[in-house]
């Protein structure tokens, strides 16, 4: 058979003019330029088409005005081989001779996240706001499921548990602890920080001397009085919710102020110190908690 002839420069040119312009076309008002979607199985090789033409068209390309070689060469920019090369010749013949003709995708169309869809991930989202604290993937599940949603968005079936939980985590949403800032039951209150500087610490600072672990001189502990025994009041409460931790947290949410009494309380209180332990009866039958 007869060889093919290698189509000219000037008509290259022209075809990669028009592909860069397929690939990133410009805005029709202003600069930029307008992002399009092409499938993954298209866009990979209209690359290697235009790199193709590249290595044909530029002067400074080791390839250039050799058809056979840029191709080739545009394969190994791809990772590919002779057979690639192949491919990427025809496929720029056809583009040369009709603009419109471009890679078709043989896989057929690759699957898409409902997400995609913005105004159904907008009400997804409304709908995990009025949710507040109660979000879970079994919420997600059932608000998909619902008829309305079903028939605006055109859904034919229902999700799965692991699918929302992605869903959840595309959404900026994370299972974890929530966030806390600070208490808010008085502790930075003007009058308590005037207390706990002015009264309490140098009252405490007044018993040094006389209270354990006293100074040790040669071996012997010595106190400079008579010894004193402090008890101190330890408390914990415990609520009604403290077994639930873990809840869908916004990645942006805010931390906030964590308050006390989320739920029902129990206070356990007791009295505790160095030199007796936990307040008791002499007996031990009674104690102070």
């Amino acid at each position: 058979g007869r060889l093919r002839e290698a189509p000219s420069i000037e008509t290259a040119l022209s075809a990669l003019k028009d592909l860069r312009e397929k690939l990133r076309p410009h805005c029709q008002k202003g600069p930029g330029h307008v992002n399009v979607y092409f499938d993954p199985f298209t866009h990979y090789q209209m690359l290697g088409m235009q790199a193709m033409l590249s290595d044909y068209t530029s002067s400074l390309s080791a390839t250039y005005g050799h058809w056979a070689a840029s191709s080739l060469q545009a394969a190994v920019f791809l990772g590919r081989g002779v057979y690639c090369a192949r491919v990427l010749c025809r496929l720029v013949r056809a583009f040369i001779a009709d603009r419109t003709l471009l890679p078709i995708n043989p896989y057929g169309s690759f699957k898409e996240s409902m997400l995609a869809n913005q105004d159904l991930s907008q009400d997804i989202n409304l709908h995990l706001q009025k949710l507040g604290k109660d979000i879970t993937a079994l919420k997600v599940v059932e608000y998909l499921a619902q008829p309305e949603v079903k028939d605006k968005y055109g859904i034919t079936k229902i999700i799965s548990l692991c699918t929302a939980q992605r869903y959840l985590n595309a959404l900026g949403y994370r299972w974890k602890e929530a966030a806390k800032g600070q208490y808010v039951d008085g502790h930075e209150r003007a009058d308590v920080v005037f207390q706990r500087d002015h009264v309490y610490i140098p009252k405490m600072k007044s018993f040094k001397g006389r209270i354990q672990p006293l100074e040790v001189v040669d071996g012997v502990e010595v106190s400079t009085g008579k010894p004193v025994i402090i008890w101190f009041h330890n408390e914990s409460i415990f609520y009604a919710h403290d077994c639930r931790r873990k809840l869908w947290y916004h990645k942006d949410g805010p931390a906030k102020p964590y308050r006390k009494g989320e739920g029902a309380s129990l206070m356990i209180a007791d009295f505790v110190s160095a030199e007796f332990g936990w307040l008791r009866s002499p007996d031990g039958t009674r104690s102070a908690r």
